[in-house]
C-alpha cells in the first residue's frame, strides 16, 4: 500500500511517501518565509525521487491540526485535491499525535521494523506553540510499544498545563515540542523539576514519515473515523476575532471611507 504523508501544521514541514513500511522518499522543509509555497514542488519532488505517479498512491495522509491555521489549510486543501486527482484514500490524523508518535520512536507501536530511537516510557505530553501566549497541548501514554490518549486536545496557558495533568501524574513524563523548548523554563517551575525536559523532546517535530505510519496503522486496525476529514483548530482564528471587533473592516467599508473623506 502506498501512502503519501503531508505535514504543514508546524514551521518545518514535510513530505514522506512509504510502500507500507517502507520509507521510499520524504523530504522536509521550513515554512517560516514562505507560507507553504514550496509544498507542491515538494511533493512532486518526492513522487520524481520515487518513481511514483499521483493516480498510484492508494492513502493521501495528512496533518490536521491543531496547528498553524494556514499550514493546516493548506495541506488538507493539497491533500483533497490529490485525492480527487488519484482516486485515493484520505486520513486525517492529529498533529500531536503525531508529535508524540515520533518522540517515541519508529517502533513505538507503529507498523515499522526499524528500533526505537527514543525508548520513552510513560506520559508524553506534545506541545505546539499557539500564538497568544498558549500552547496545543496533547496528552499520551506510552507503555510496551503503544501510545495511548489520555484526553482530547487542548489549547492552554503553559501553567495550565500541570493541573490539565495532574490526575495522570506518576512515573516518568515528558515534555516535547517547540511548546516546551519556548515555555521552557516556566513549564519547569510549574511542574517544579517532576516533567523531563530534553534537547531531544524540545526539538521534536511531527514528520511527514509518522502521518503516514498512523494513517496506514489506522487502515490496518479497522479504526479510522468516520465521516469528513477537517481541520483541527481548538479555537478562532485571530481574523475572525479581529472582524467581530471591528478592528477589520470589508473593502467597501473601507471605500465608504475614503470618499467620505474625500467629501
Amino acid at each position: 500500500m502506498r501512502v503519501l504523508g503531508i505535514e504543514t501544521a508546524t514551521a518545518r514541514q514535510s513530505v514522506a511517501l512509504l510502500e507500507d513500511e517502507q520509507v521510499l522518499a520524504e523530504t522536509s522543509f521550513s515554512s517560516e518565509w514562505t507560507r507553504g509555497g514550496q509544498l507542491l514542488s515538494t511533493l512532486d519532488a518526492v513522487l520524481q525521487k520515487a518513481g511514483v505517479r499521483p493516480h498510484d498512491l492508494d492513502v493521501i495522509a495528512v496533518s490536521v491540526g491543531p496547528g498553524s491555521f494556514t499550514g493546516v489549510r493548506l495541506g488538507l486543501a493539497t491533500a483533497k485535491g490529490l485525492v480527487l486527482g488519484a482516486d485515493s484514500q484520505l486520513v486525517g490524523v492529529s498533529t500531536l499525535e503525531v508529535l508524540a508518535a515520533g518522540y517515541v520512536g519508529a517502533g513505538g507501536g507503529l507498523p515499522s521494523g526499524a528500533p526505537s530511537r527514543l525508548d520513552a516510557e510513560g506520559i508524553i505530553c506534545a506541545l505546539v506553540c499557539a500564538g497568544r501566549g498558549e500552547v496545543y497541548r496533547g496528552l499520551f501514554y506510552r507503555r510496551s510499544g503503544e501510545l495511548t490518549r489520555l484526553s482530547p486536545d487542548a489549547v492552554l496557558i503553559p501553567e495550565a498545563v500541570v493541573v490539565d495533568v495532574l490526575p495522570h501524574m506518576g512515573g516518568e513524563f515528558h515534555l516535547i515540542g517547540d511548546g516546551a523548548a519556548r515555555y521552557g523554563e516556566r513549564l519547569e517551575r510549574a511542574f517544579q523539576g517532576q516533567a523531563r525536559l530534553t534537547p531531544e523532546g524540545m526539538s521534536a517535530v511531527p514528520t511527514a514519515t509518522t502521518v503516514a505510519r498512523l494513517a496506514l496503522r489506522q487502515i490496518q486496525g479497522g479504526t479510522m473515523p468516520l465521516g469528513e476529514v477537517v481541520p483541527v483548530y481548538l479555537r478562532r482564528a485571530e481574523a475572525e476575532l479581529n472582524w467581530e471587533k471591528g478592528l477589520v473592516k470589508s473593502p467597501l467599508a473601507r471605500l465608504a471611507e475614503v470618499n467620505r473623506g474625500g467629501n
